[in-house]
């Protein structure tokens, strides 16, 4: 099945929003239209090869429309929409051999549906979910937080109680690699309590594909396993973070470190909540607030500040002060580290870490492994 036409391919220059790429093509820099919401921060890179889809619609004001992005040796196709079109095509024969009167954007109630159809004695409703995260050799959806998608597994959940119809989720994911699928807590703690909570009355399904330059894609499992059984570390609301910040040159007073000077650049400080995690990684973002924790008075002189939380039950806050002091330019010594024998939890990035591939790796390791491992 053809998805996209591969019409150029180019180098990625910055992702200036949500929804708009500029790429570099041999003739210059062009904008292009970015129809993956997602923050996809693993493929967002600088210099990152971009395969571009021209506009078959007259007078749009993009003429270009991100189609793809070479990763990891793999083409991971973005166009989010066409995830419906490989379902209808690909996935639901493979999976409901006897569907019959299959119809897409079916409406119920107050409520659209991908797709709808009969098979056997059962009505089928259908809801397709595009996954392009997918890290050591585990992909998870969503990579950014998605009420909309909670509400639609809530409504799938309310139909399959009926004995007479079934809900179902396919998740489409763009890597064949990949070995199982996990709902992503560490960005939508809410999604995966979500489907936990209605894993007996909607079905879910992992199907992986693999994409060529040219856009043509194929099935490669149609059985990746689905694990819902995280939920008990979303809801106990523990585990790890690490806070990014971009200073300026700047003098603070650091509480009972005393004055501080501080380089303009990046900083990395990482720390751990066994419970109220989200809580914490909440505190730590806002300005205003009485000063407990040393980041607390870096926070407050912080031009930018981003969360990373890794939900987990293992304590990994050293193991990953540790990691991340292999990467850094440098380290604040006893910064952060008051309570444990690590020299500092604070570390220095002359350049920004997300556009660091090393650090990137860092992330999607403790996020898709470590987080679960015992």
């Amino acid at each position: 099945m053809n998805i996209f036409s591969a019409d150029a391919t180019g180098e990625l220059v910055s992702r200036p929003n949500r929804f708009i790429v500029m790429v570099r093509l041999p003739d210059g820099v062009v904008r292009a239209h970015c129809p993956n919401p997602g923050r996809l921060i693993e493929l967002m890179n600088p210099g990152r090869t971009m395969i571009l889809e021209k506009s078959r619609t007259p007078g749009r004001k993009t003429e270009w429309t991100l189609a793809a992005a070479e990763y990891n040796g793999e083409t991971v196709p973005l166009y989010s929409a066409r995830a419906n079109a490989i379902t209808g095509e690909l996935i639901i024969p493979r999976l409901f051999p006897e569907a019959r009167e299959v119809k897409a954007e079916y409406s119920f109630g107050h409520s659209r549906f991908d797709w709808h159809f009969f098979n056997g004695d059962k009505e089928i409703f259908l809801e397709v979910k595009a996954c392009t995260l997918i890290e050591e050799g585990v992909a998870m959806f969503p990579d950014a937080p998605s009420l909309r998608a909670s509400r639609h597994i809530e409504e799938l959940a309310a139909i399959g109680e009926d004995d007479n119809r079934e809900a179902h989720v396919v998740f489409v994911i763009m890597n064949p690699e990949t070995e199982l699928f996990i709902p992503n807590l560490h960005t939508d703690p809410d999604f995966a309590l979500t489907l936990s909570r209605c894993q007996d009355r909607v079905s879910y399904h992992g199907v992986s594909a693999s994409c060529t330059p040219e856009g043509n894609l194929n099935l490669s499992r149609i059985d990746v396993p689905v694990l819902c059984d995280r939920d008990a570390v979303a809801a106990k609301n523990s585990g790890v973070y690490m806070i990014l910040l971009k200073m300026g040159t700047c003098r603070i007073d650091v509480g009972a470190l005393g004055t501080m000077d501080f380089r303009e650049g990046w900083y990395i400080y990482t720390g751990s909540a066994m419970k109220n995690l989200s809580s914490r990684v909440k505190r730590h973002l806002t300005k205003r607030k009485k000063k407990h924790w040393h980041i607390d008075y870096l926070a407050q002189e912080a031009e930018k500040t981003k969360a990373f939380p890794v939900y987990t039950l293992s304590d990994l806050e050293c193991s990953l002060a540790e990691d991340l002091s292999l990467l850094a330019d440098d380290r604040v010594e006893g910064f952060g580290s008051s309570d444990c024998h690590c020299p500092s939890h604070l570390f220095y990035f002359r350049d920004d870490p997300l556009q660091n591939r090393a650090f990137l790796n860092l992330l999607f390791l403790y996020r898709h492994k470590k987080a679960f491992e015992t």
